[in-house]
């Protein structure tokens, strides 16, 4: 983050949503990029990586929400030019271009490598979601509580004969 955060004040700083990068949203969901450029689901913390790698001065807020999708928390503040006037990266100066780069090294990240998390849309991600039920949609996990509840209802009709 930035180091002198506490005296900047970051009002006039660039604001980046995660629906500006995600490739399922459409252009008037608030897609920014093009959707071959973007990428699926990203999340807040995953923006404030890339910026930290790239170096450029952020801040997270995970408590605040895009106004058009107001379930998906959290966006990030970028700073890209000093008071002065002075471009704080060497090559990325404008809002897409950060969008863009996010959207190229946000899949190489290294919580990415087996695809986008799987999450109920909208719902704030958690290290400590409790199992299966709380987990995510994904079509292994769909066919597991299938097959789970079939062999609940075989052991409840045996019981019942």
């Amino acid at each position: 983050m930035g180091d002198s955060a506490d005296e900047i004040d970051t009002s006039k700083w660039n604001i980046i949503y995660p629906n500006y990068i995600n490739s399922k949203k459409t252009v008037q969901e608030g897609r920014r990029i093009g959707v071959d450029k973007s990428v699926e689901h990203p999340h807040a913390a995953e923006m404030a990586e890339i910026c930290e790698y790239l170096k450029i001065p952020h801040i997270l807020e995970m408590d605040k929400a895009y106004p058009r999708d107001w379930l998906i928390r959290g966006r990030v503040r970028v700073m890209l030019k000093t008071p002065e006037g002075k471009f704080t990266h060497p090559e990325i100066h404008t809002k897409k271009a950060v969008m863009m780069k996010m959207g190229e090294l946000i899949p190489k990240l290294k919580s990415r490598v087996n695809g986008p998390p799987q999450q109920v849309p909208g719902a704030v991600p958690s290290s400590s979601s409790g199992g299966a039920a709380a987990g995510g949609g994904g079509p292994a996990n769909k066919t597991a509580k299938k097959e789970a509840k079939r062999e609940e209802k075989k052991a409840n009709k045996k019981k019942g004969k």
